[in-house]
């Protein structure tokens, strides 16, 4: 008489356990926390206004502008929430804080210096580039003169880029195409 082959793992109609999620946990974790940061936030939420306006418009990858913009707002603010964070961090005293013109002031004459940043600090990495390619260009000129000079001219091969693009050449004016022919007539169905 032959037996059936022996299954390896857990026995037949038992369940598996099922795999609890975490976020039970979490919540658990989270409300306490929220519940003893709610100075902060009442303050950041204020304060961190023109960072959220800087993640909004920029709308290329990188959010460049949402970084630089809430550093440095984030800079100003870092004064008033130690003082929250020192003086008791209490909701009335972030709402002291928030209703202190100066630190308003402050909080967003340190994100307008953000945005300044921002602002120019392409063209001044630009005109640093600019000067340092046309240094390399000089050194690269002068090494080749020294290799023609050690070498003969037979080593130097001028190549000078065009300054225009063909293809970014207008188009001709349609004076110059010549008389312009009407369209086709199109035939109409007369009735008589």
């Amino acid at each position: 008489m032959a037996r059936a082959p022996m299954r390896s793992g857990p026995v037949a109609g038992a369940m598996a356990p099922k795999k609890r999620s975490n976020a039970f946990v979490y919540f658990i974790i989270a409300v306490p926390i929220a519940l003893m940061i709610i100075p902060t936030i009442v303050v950041l939420s204020v304060a961190l206004l023109p960072t959220g306006v800087a993640f909004l418009v920029e709308r290329g990858k990188g959010h460049y502008a949402g970084v630089t913009v809430g550093s440095f707002n984030l800079a100003g603010a870092a004064p008033f929430l130690t003082d929250l964070w020192f003086d008791g961090h209490t909701v009335d005293l972030a709402i002291d804080t928030i209703t202190n013109i100066w630190a308003y002031l402050i909080i967003y004459l340190s994100a307008l210096f953000g945005w300044a940043v921002y602002s120019t600090m392409p063209s001044i990495i630009g005109s640093f580039m600019t000067m340092t390619a046309g240094r390399r260009i000089e050194s690269l000129r002068n090494t080749q003169k020294d290799l023609v000079q050690k070498w003969g001219p037979d080593v130097e091969s001028v190549y000078e880029p065009d300054v225009k693009d063909k293809a970014a050449a207008p188009p001709p004016k349609p004076s110059a195409l010549g008389p312009k022919e009407p369209p086709p007539a199109m035939p109409t169905a007369e009735t008589d």
